[in-house]
């Protein structure tokens, strides 16, 4: 009940603001013939399940085990989305979550996921969707977004709130795959500094003050 209530909260605020999506060249939103791995950092995913909700039968969700994840996991269902509990850290039972995102992946789904959460460190993208990528051939869209009037919060990552009214704007980046004989860390290291960029720059654009 209570997820409901923050849902169509949620909702009416999300219909407030006028944002934007804006598609780099070679970016694509997700379809069962060309399933990708949409990764975003955990401080700029508040808008970004609104935007894509008319997509959501055709994405599944990477949420953590943790207590908050299930609340987060029954609004997202709401929403449309699939959802994949877990992680991808073997240490943390990911081992059956990556599993699962394999064959989420081969099944036409693509998968949504935040590679700093589910507690960060703030944007220190973990080795899970880099590997993710390797072993399923399934390329990796940076996404983020940002307003020109918002506030963040004081939490590990920065969580960013806009303003109702605000302007906002999302991109989803260029496809990412890993480079001939590339290894697992330095595909991680430019997908974190890839992600990095996108962040600064659309920071720039909207004139965003970090």
């Amino acid at each position: 009940m209570k997820e409901t209530f923050l849902t169509l909260l949620l909702n009416g605020y999300f219909k407030t603001l006028k944002t934007e999506i804006q598609l780099n060249k070679g970016a694509i939103f997700p379809s069962p013939q060309n399933p990708g791995i949409y990764m975003f950092w955990h401080g700029r995913m508040l808008i970004l399940p609104f935007a894509f909700k008319d997509k959501g039968s055709l994405v599944k969700v990477l949420i953590s085990r943790h207590r908050d994840g299930e609340k987060i996991a029954r609004i997202i269902h709401k929403l449309g989305f699939g959802t994949v509990r877990g992680s991808t850290g073997i240490r943390k039972g990911g081992d059956k979550a990556f599993r699962e995102l394999i064959k989420a992946l081969q099944n036409g789904y693509s998968i949504a996921i935040t590679p700093d959460g589910p507690r960060g460190p703030k944007e220190k993208l973990k080795p899970g969707v880099a590997k993710l990528a390797m072993l399923s051939g399934i390329p990796v869209f940076p996404v983020t977004f940002s307003t020109n009037r918002g506030k963040k919060l004081d939490s590990w990552d920065s969580f960013l709130v806009p303003y109702p009214f605000s302007k906002c704007k999302i991109i989803i980046d260029k496809p990412l795959i890993p480079k001939e004989n590339e290894d697992l860390k330095s595909f991680s290291n430019r997908l974190e500094l890839s992600l990095k960029n996108l962040t600064q720059q659309i920071d720039g654009e909207m004139g965003w003050k970090t």
